[in-house]
């Protein structure tokens, strides 16, 4: 090039690929917006992430003839991000990362689809990729083309939505009587009524608690928690009753156009109240106000600030003043969205800790069923000082006595009506208390499942009269029809009847005519078992109960099948019970199962008298059945391959099963048929085929067991029939014929056996590995290697097995395992993969250590799991193993320093610090008492057989061996007992060796008398010819003085050389270190 030209200078920035986004969210729930509130957006779809080039150009040196140009890149993107449920009103403020925008803005770069159910897809899509356009029917959702700028992220939006419910609140927030309307019809309850909502639509509009969805909402919520949770922030009531809600405002303030209700139902008084425990009419609790909260935060959303949580508090000054502050928990009101809405919440937290302060219970019978939650009453007990207190009912409870709890709270002073009911008359009327009572309706009669009974042996039944004044009966039963007993007595009318309309199995509501009344519970309720039924065998509690126009009662959510019993469905007229404390539970046992007996049901009045005779009532049949017992379920069963040792192939059958839940439950009983059984075992039926033939003959028993049996040994090529019946801990199972059953058909299977999982070491004297079966296929057996080469005949190869565990042989503390399973065909899994690492065995502490006769016990801590055992370390060089955590040591008399140390398979861990012992060769004084006790207990016996006076000859003689021979009286045993002499003998030709006892004394007699072990004579008895020649010598000798009063003495020497002393006769004489005589004494 010319000496002038120039050069050009490309500098690119990094293109980016990908488009990131932070708020897309698979299978996100899709919001409703009930008011106006914040949210996020969802993006729901993105499509042409377009990088967009830019150059820069400029020029530099003599001339200009040199240039740089810069390469920058911007994006775009096309996205569709959902809102929510449509159709909406529209959206206000949009926040594009830090900035907020009144939309329609074009910097928010999106258009709004309000989510109407014609609305059309994005023209945009609709234009590039018509495959892809959908209208998104019902969601309202923003779309546009955005430049990203120089970034490949989206930044974050969030949208203020106007949705639904508007025109009901003041333009922005929703009237909670509306929301609550709007969520019921949501959920299918638009045809329920709900008492008291127009009342509560005026309160909540002349409170201005006006409330909005909250914003956000992530998680789905049920009507029921929605509702509940609206109803609490407005401060009242909503319940079920009498077929539909009803909604009470609790408030007791005047607002312009609303006014608190005041209208007294009863002036209840002692004449109502039933007595509780101890005999109060009325109990109350009552708060001091040093225990009540007087400082009430409340979290609300705060539109005015850009939707940011905020917290205002309501505070009692006079009371922080008296008391200190007590602050209650903070009240989550997210549906508010103005301060001045959470303030009123928070002051009416603080009135009802106020006034709410008392809280009263008491009982009352039937006649008041129309009470309810939120009635007004007065209370009159003059033992609690009570004077017509009003008081609001906050709750009502059935008892299984049939009686109504209502627990209600106080009110604060005011004007109130009078009471709406009378029910106080000053005439009594004349009773006639020996009416005749009125015949007993027919009975319910029914077995109930055994988790219910006290062992699963019991009879339940319920009754009631045809008319009034039926206040009981007594039961009585017979096996034969003409002699009965008492059985039992009935005190309260049971709620029993029949099922008005038939059911599915899986129908949650049924209709039942029933007398009495039956309440209402919670879910919790139903799941515990709180409102059980019984229908025909089946055991089902529900949640609500309605009464109907025709006098029949709807029972829904229903929990069908409980107490092991199956849902089913039922024919309309089936029985029905109220399973409660008003059914009499008669016991029967095990043998009369089967047994036919009669019961006869004689009723007396409500006052107890007028009792029917048993000649004048029915008498009804009924037949005592084996009670229900529940099926085992999940029953499954899959083959098992074997290789025998011969090469011979063998299936097993492994069946499995999770047990019922039953307390009384006590093994599964597995039977089983094949279509190809036995000719013997086989029953042909017309129309069965000859290849299944099996399957009609006899049940073959194939073991038990709590959730698996296998059946050994099964025939390739037959398909097995094979059933679990539930026994309990009574020996009562159910029949094979309907028990679960399962059909498997014995035959290879050659597929690539599954990884084996569950793949587990566990260490003890051994490394024992586990896992689970593989049953995908015929598991020849399962290979544990150190490496990856299955098959390969090598070190790496440590076991085969065809179980699911083994011991294997490791020689390091760390490393990894390889676990194979190998089938029929000689095909490998893949590897099962298991890295251990086994730590050294802790350091124990120091053993205790006890001293005994010739020995010592030591005793460390017990052995820790993944150890062995224990080596003892005695004066640094004894070491004794073992497996214990205790040992007992024999040794001579000395000291001795023990230390322990655990070892496992590897090897062994740090020694523990050292205890020391000292051992003494001497019998202890309690050998001797024992020795004692021992002689004291021969005597009480021998006295106890002379007392009790039995029989006894002058004399026993028993003598072995042949006294006719010719020689016989030289070599015999003998045995002989006096009354007053024991002799034992053995004669040998001249030589005889006998014991003799006498009451003068003992005497052994022998040639030869040797003791063995350690001996102890008392009282010096050892005297002259009891110690032979030489006996004694010098090392048993250790004496602190010896005297005597003559000795002949040989040499005495204090050494043998070097400097010392010796005395010899007349003599003593002194050495030197060099053995060099220095002293003589004596005569020499």
């Amino acid at each position: 090039m010319g000496i002038f030209r120039g050069h050009t200078t490309t500098i690119r920035g990094n293109k980016i690929a990908d488009f990131t986004v932070s708020t897309a969210e698979y299978g996100a729930p899709v919001p409703e917006i009930l008011g106006t509130t914040r949210v996020s957006g969802n993006v729901i779809y993105y499509d042409d992430f377009t990088a967009h080039e830019h150059r820069e150009t400029q020029r530099s040196g003599k001339g200009g003839h040199s240039k740089t140009v810069t390469i920058s890149y911007t994006y775009t993107v096309a996205v569709l991000m959902g809102l929510c449920e449509g159709p909406i009103s529209g959206v206000k403020r949009v926040w594009v990362g830090k900035e907020i925008y009144n939309y329609p803005d074009s910097n928010i770069q999106m258009t709004l689809w309000k989510g109407s159910q014609d609305q059309k897809p994005w023209a945009y899509v609709t234009g590039k990729h018509p495959d892809k356009a959908l209208p998104y029917t019902g969601l309202a959702y923003m779309a546009g083309v955005i430049d990203l700028g120089d970034s490949g992220s989206m930044p974050n939006y969030n949208f203020e939505v106007a949705g639904k419910l508007l025109n009901t609140g003041d333009g922005v927030d929703v009237n909670p009587a509306d929301y609550i309307r709007y969520v019921l019809d949501k959920v299918g309850l638009s045809k329920v009524e709900i008492i008291g909502l127009d009342n509560y639509r005026k309160y909540c509009a002349a409170a201005d608690l006006l409330i909005s969805t909250p914003p956000d909402e992530t998680q789905s919520k049920s009507a029921r928690d929605i509702i509940n949770e609206i109803a609490i922030l407005t401060n009242a009531y909503v319940f079920w009753s009498n077929d539909t809600f009803k909604i009470v405002p609790l408030d007791d303030r005047t607002y312009d156009t609303w006014t608190p209700n005041r209208t007294i139902l009863y002036n209840l008084t002692a004449d109502d109240f039933i007595p509780q425990s101890g005999g109060a009419l009325v109990t109350y609790q009552r708060k001091d106000s040093s225990e009540v909260y007087n400082q009430f935060p409340v979290e609300f959303i705060n539109r005015t600030n850009g939707y940011e949580k905020e917290t205002v508090s309501y505070a009692v000054t006079d009371d922080i003043v008296d008391y200190g502050l007590r602050q209650a928990s903070t009240t989550q009101a997210h549906y508010f969205y103005t301060k001045e809405r959470a303030v009123k919440l928070a002051e009416s937290l603080a009135r009802n800790g106020k006034y709410s302060r008392n809280k009263y219970t008491f009982k009352l019978d039937w006649s008041f069923c129309r009470l309810e939650v939120g009635d007004l009453v007065t209370l009159t007990d003059v033992n609690c000082g009570l004077n017509k207190q009003v008081v609001l009912i906050d709750s009502v409870t059935e008892g299984t006595d049939g009686l109504l709890t209502f627990t209600a709270i106080s009110r604060p002073d005011g004007e109130y009506s009078e009471a709406t009911y009378d029910v106080h008359e000053t005439d009594r009327p004349y009773i006639n208390y020996n009416q005749p009572a009125p015949d007993t309706a027919k009975p319910v009669i029914l077995q109930p499942p055994a988790d219910l009974t006290q062992n699963g042996l019991e009879l339940w039944i319920g009754a009631k009269g045809t008319a009034d004044m039926w206040g009981g009966c007594d039961v009585f039963v017979s096996d034969d029809n003409e002699h009965y007993r008492l059985a039992g007595q009935i005190t309260n009318t049971a709620r029993i009847g029949n099922l008005a309309a038939a059911v599915a199995k899986d129908a949650t509501t049924i209709e039942v005519a029933v007398n009495g009344t039956l309440l209402s519970g919670s879910e919790q309720d139903a799941q515990r078992g709180n409102t059980l039924c019984w229908l025909d065998g089946e055991c089902l509690s529900y949640q609500t109960a309605n009464l109907l126009t025709n006098g029949h009662w709807q029972l829904t959510g229903c929990i069908r099948g409980q107490y092991n019993t199956s849902a089913v469905a039922h024919a309309a007229g089936v029985p029905l019970a109220r399973l409660d404390t008003t059914l009499l539970h008669v016991p029967f046992r095990k043998e009369d199962v089967g047994k036919k007996i009669w019961l006869k049901f004689a009723s007396y009045n409500i006052f107890g008298s007028g009792n029917q005779s048993l000649a004048d009532v029915k008498a009804y049949e009924y037949t005592i059945m084996a009670y229900y017992i529940p099926p085992v379920s999940d029953l499954r069963a899959y083959n098992r391959y074997r290789q025998m040792p011969d090469g011979v192939a063998r299936y097993d059958l492994v069946v499995t099963w999770n047990p019922p839940e039953l307390q009384s439950y006590l093994s599964g009983e597995v039977w089983y048929k094949t279509d190809h059984q036995q000719a013997q075992n086989v029953t042909i039926k017309e129309g069965t085929a000859a290849d299944k033939a099996g399957f009609d003959g006899e049940w073959i028993f194939g073991g038990s067991g709590k959730n698996q049996v296998v059946i050994p040994q099964a025939v390739v090529g037959d398909t097995y029939r094979i059933c679990v019946c539930t026994k309990d801990e009574w020996g009562v199972s159910t029949s094979p014929d309907t028990a679960p059953s399962v059909d498997i058909l014995v035959a290879m299977k050659t597929t690539i056996p599954n990884v084996p999982d569950n793949f587990s070491i566990e260490f003890g004297s051994a490394a024992t590995v586990a896992w689970n079966e593989v049953t995908n296929t015929d598991v020849a057996y399962y290979e544990i290697r150190y490496d990856a080469h299955p098959g390969a005949e090598t070190e790496g190869m440590l076991a085969r097995t065809n179980s699911t565990a083994v011991t294997i042989p490791l020689t390091s503390r760390q490393g990894k395992l390889y676990l194979y399973a190998r089938n029929a065909l000689g095909k490998y899994s893949d590897a099962a993969i298991l890295k251990y690492n086994k730590a050294l065995p802790p350091t124990p502490k120091a053993p205790i250590l006890t001293a005994s006769l010739g020995g010592f016990g030591v005793r460390a801590e017990a052995i820790p799991a993944g150890c062995a055992g224990m080596n003892v370390y005695i004066n640094d060089d004894a070491n004794v193993q073992t497996v214990n955590n205790s040992l007992s040591y024999t040794c001579e008399a000395g000291i001795y320093d023990v230390c322990v140390a655990y070892y496992d398979m590897f090897g062994e861990g740090e020694k523990s610090a050292s205890s020391r012992v000292t051992v003494k060769i001497e019998i202890d004084g309690d050998m001797i008492k024992n020795e004692s006790i021992s002689l004291a207990k021969v005597d009480q016996a021998i006295q106890e057989t002379i007392a009790s006076g039995g029989e006894a000859g002058k004399a026993v003689k028993i003598i072995t061996d042949n006294l006719n021979k010719e020689d016989g009286y030289k070599n015999y045993t003998a045995l002989t007992q006096l009354n007053d002499a024991i002799n034992l003998r053995v004669k040998a030709n001249d030589v005889v060796n006998q014991i003799n006892i006498s009451k003068e004394s003992i005497l052994i007699d022998g040639n030869k008398v040797h003791i063995t072990g350690k001996t102890t004579i008392d009282n010096n008895v050892i005297v002259g010819k009891m110690l032979a020649a030489h006996a004694v010598t010098a090392d048993k000798m250790d004496v602190s003085s010896l005297s005597a009063i003559t000795a002949t003495i040989g040499t005495l020497r204090t050494k043998t050389s070097g400097a010392r002393v010796e005395i010899k006769d007349n003599l003593i004489e002194v050495y030197d270190d060099n053995n060099v005589l220095r002293v003589r004494i004596g005569v020499w």
